[in-house]
């Protein structure tokens, strides 16, 4: 009954990713006539770079921001303008003596980096022979480091009283090798050509109109010693694929294309690397060829987890899901026939051999104490409910203990919430309550079902998603406190009840073009035969374009504006993003589920809330079109909640359209 399955990780991949730590370089310090020298060397990469002419400001400032494997000091700094060997203990050298003196490090003479690199090759076992490449970036016309008074003052390293510049500037689910690359910059300013190029970038970045890149961000050098190794699994391998295939993205999109190669030069300042841009290209497009030939790919279905009648899903779940959908099957054909096989022989096995034996175990036991063989099961839906309050809530607790007494299996739901304050025995009662989650300053059922005593029924939130008006639920309000003494924060009520009209102005003959902000970004694709989400998408954009229209002429009527609004439908595949113009603007979007099902929806923050889906959802596409306000957006999703599902789309979210009381049907 044993369930087979591959066990070679480095074909079929880990089950996890691989922890692995940031290889960390070797330094050398060593003085010369032109000022200190700075050598860090990369084992793993094989490369090693050298700064010479800093201050010893300067390479105390590098000290103190670099994780280092080993550090080794050149005998050139015994040697002071004093002329003393006791090193620090006069003039110049005293600040980088007291950093290093509380630090492991190891004297080395000779020429600095020649014998830097054999100390390295005799630290890591290396033989003499293997080679080190230069990747050391020109200081010619770079500012000078900054101090390290002025780095410590401003933030840019961490001081004990003054904040993190880097996390003032970053959005807090920014980390790693992006904040390190501009700490960086800041800490070591780059020329001004480069910096200009920066400059250019940001701007750019800033008016971009069309979906954009993740931006996937691996180590190098984990890659390469994990290659070496040959230790990559399937989700290494697609990290790369994703570096790969959004660098194309970007060649082929006419917005991007300019950013890519201006992005060359700050590239070149951080490696150390200068290819040509053609180079680049083609060499990537190679790469996703070769890797997109041995890994399984989103989107293909030639892998599904076994399943059985007689045996729980969560099973071959948890047996297949590490390995399954990470290499093509035509790699593992008869790994994949002999887990097959195993399934098929379990799942026979359980049939004829053990369900017969859960069959007679069931029919000579009962819960609860019940005559053998015989289960009672009642469900009642709001027990009591007919009937004065006080008096119904006893009752129901009288019928619920004799339920319990008799051995009786139930469900029993209800808003008498002074049944929990009855001195009921029901030892056996579970108690559960209908989840709520907060949604843009509103509670909203998640219609599911959690632990715990449910005491607050949300009849005044209820009222209000209604359209009750805010006066009746106000007055609501206030005959509660009155009866019951409780504090239901009426400020609160207030503050909830939204003002669903929608108020823009506009000049006499001034028409609102959501174009003027956003353009459909060019779709490049190898071959002219669209896939059937592809196909989905773009009925899915006709429908809202018709529907949009429709709705702004009948927005713009009482304006005397004649003129048809323009629609754009933006669309954000997967493992792309919003473009930073959508940042604070009104946005209604739709979600594509794997299952061609949609989801609708309106935001203000529509990068955080792909986001969020994408954590639930996968990697999934969107479509969106921005809008003049919220008031619009709240309308116009209503309206497509209502009308797409006339329209032949299936929808998750179709009740919503039903608790809102503005938009139309």
């Amino acid at each position: 009954s044993g369930h087979a399955h591959p066990g070679s990780p480095y074909v079929f991949g880990l089950e996890d990713d691989v922890e692995f730590p940031d290889p960390m370089p070797v330094v050398g310090i060593s003085r010369s006539a032109k000022g200190y020298c700075i050598i860090f060397v990369l084992e793993t990469m094989k490369t090693y770079s050298e700064e010479d002419g800093l201050t010893e400001e300067a390479i105390v400032t590098k000290l103190r921001t670099c994780r280092y494997h080993h550090l080794f000091l050149h005998a050139s700094l015994r040697h002071n303008t004093s002329g003393t060997f006791r090193w620090g203990e006069f003039g110049e050298g005293g600040l980088l003596w007291g950093e290093c003196r509380g630090r492991p490090f190891e004297w080395f003479d000779g020429i600095p980096v020649t014998h830097l690199l054999c100390k390295v090759r005799e630290l890591y076992g290396l033989d003499q022979e293997v080679s080190f490449r230069n990747v050391t970036v020109s200081s010619e016309n770079r500012p000078r480091p900054l101090h390290l008074g002025t780095a410590t003052q401003i933030g840019a390293l961490p001081t004990e009283g003054i904040p993190s510049l880097l996390k003032v500037l970053f959005p807090s689910n920014c980390s790693g090798l992006p904040v390190l690359y501009v700490r960086d910059l800041l800490l070591n300013p780059p020329t001004f050509e480069i910096a200009l190029a920066i400059q250019e970038i940001c701007k750019l970045m800033s008016n971009v109109t069309c979906s954009i890149p993740e931006f996937t961000c691996v180590s190098a050098a984990k890659l390469v010693k994990l290659l070496e190794s040959k230790e990559v699994n399937h989700i290494e391998f697609s990290r790369i694929k994703h570096v790969v295939d959004e660098i194309l993205q970007m060649y082929r999109n006419s917005e991007l294309c300019h950013i890519l190669q201006l992005l060359f030069k700050p590239t070149w300042l951080a490696t150390g690397l200068n290819i040509e841009f053609e180079t680049l290209v083609s060499e990537c497009e190679w790469i996703s060829d070769k890797i997109g030939e041995v890994i399984s790919l989103d989107g293909e279905n030639d892998q599904k987890m076994s399943c059985s009648l007689v045996i729980p899903s969560d099973f071959f779940e948890a047996m297949e899901s590490p390995w399954k959908g990470r290499v093509k099957r035509i790699h593992a054909v008869e790994a994949f026939a002999g887990v097959e096989k195993a399934a098929e022989d379990l799942s026979i096995a359980v049939k004829e051999d053990f369900l017969p034996i859960v069959k007679r175990v069931k029919a000579t036991t009962a819960p609860l104490g019940g005559p053998k063989g015989e289960v009672l099961f009642v469900l009642v839906d709001e027990i009591c409910r007919g009937t004065e309050t006080a008096k119904g809530t006893c009752i129901a607790g009288s019928i619920i203990e004799t339920l319990e007494e008799i051995g009786c299996l139930g469900i029993v739901s209800t808003h008498l919430h002074g049944i929990f304050s009855l001195p009921l025995n029901t030892p056996n009662a579970v108690y559960k309550a209908m989840g709520t989650e907060d949604i843009e300053g509103r509670p909203k059922p998640t219609w599911k079902l959690i632990d715990g005593i449910c005491k607050e029924s949300l009849a005044f939130e209820t009222a209000q998603n209604e359209g009750i008006p805010e006066k009746m639920i106000k007055r609501a309000a206030e005959l509660y406190l009155s009866l019951n003494g409780k504090d239901v924060s009426l400020e609160k009520i207030d503050a909830k009840v939204e003002d669903r009209s929608f108020d823009f102005k506009l000049k006499s003959g001034e028409v609102y073009d959501p174009s003027s902000k956003s353009a459909k970004s060019p779709v490049y694709s190898r071959t002219k035969t669209l896939n059937s989400m592809e196909r989905l998408q773009m009925e899915v954009e006709s429908a809202i374009t018709d529907i949009y229209q429709e709705k702004l002429i009948e927005l713009y009527k009482p304006m005397n504006i004649f003129e048809s609004a323009g629609v754009t439908c933006i669309t954000v595949a997967p493992r792309e993003q919003p473009p930073p113009s959508t940042i604070g603007a009104s946005s209604v979007y739709v979600l594509f589920r794997p299952d061609k099902k949609l989801y609708v929806g309106q935001t203000d923050d529509l990068e955080g809330r792909v986001r969020a889906h994408r954590a639930k959802e996968g990697n999934v596409a969107f479509l969106y079109v921005i809008v003049p306000g919220k008031s619009i957006a709240c309308q116009l999703e209503t309206l497509l909640i209502n009308q797409l599902p006339c329209r032949g789309f299936q929808l998750t979210n179709v009740a919503d359209g039903k608790h809102r009381n503005f938009g139309t049907s």
